[in-house]
């Protein structure tokens, strides 16, 4: 158990490394980097337990993605699934496609945590299963607020400036073709959305 923890601790991590690169919205990418610093918090503290129980962390860790069999079923005890809602402003596509995956991969930790909690006879352990759960509760909670923030018409589309690194805001409910300027270099750009439904920026000139 403590070994498929560590695989569900290490493949949160990476998935938190990457899905920052691929936005373009800089509160996201503050979000997920606060995700990615806890979970490289928990795989240190099932790193940990292992060693001091003799075993090598990097030792017969199980392969491959996914959780356990016994959480997947989104009807299954603990598990809370996504509401199925609209889609939101147009722009935002690989965001809200990457931040449903978390949230769902999130759900089922809960589950899969909960679920090692119960089986376990070792007070130690079945503590620390107990704290990773209520930890990826409060991520899916999280989730569960930003998916619906960034559905809100209401929410302002905010972008890094290609140019110097800063964000450019271009207030709530953009149109195509809006042009925004960085507060800190020359840059201007105009308001795009690419094949996939994401916003990009065309760069004008000055």
């Amino acid at each position: 158990m403590v070994r498929e923890a560590l695989r569900l601790e290490r493949e949160a991590a990476a998935r938190y490394t990457d899905h920052p690169a691929a936005s373009s919205d800089p509160r996201l990418v503050t979000y997920w980097e606060s995700l990615r610093r806890n979970e490289a918090l928990h795989r240190d503290l099932l790193e940990a337990w292992l060693r001091d129980h003799g075993e090598d962390p990097d030792a017969g860790v199980p392969e491959g993605n996914g959780l356990a069999a016994d959480a997947l079923d989104p009807g299954g005890a603990g598990r809370h699934p996504l509401e199925e809602a609209p889609s939101g402003p147009p722009g935002h596509a690989g965001d809200l496609a990457r931040l449903r995956a978390d949230y769902d991969f999130e759900d089922e930790a809960v589950a899969v945590y909960g679920h090692f909690a119960y089986q376990t006879d070792e007070r130690e352990l079945r503590e620390l299963f107990k704290e990773l759960a209520r930890s990826e509760s409060g991520h899916r909670n999280g989730l569960r607020r930003v998916i619906g923030t960034v559905r809100d018409p209401g929410t302002p589309v905010v972008l890094f400036c290609p140019l110097c690194g800063w964000d450019i805001d271009f207030g709530p409910a953009p149109r195509e073709g809006d042009v925004g300027k960085c507060r800190m270099c020359p840059g201007r750009f105009a308001l795009r959305l690419d094949g996939t439904g994401d916003w990009t920026l065309e760069r004008l000139a000055p």
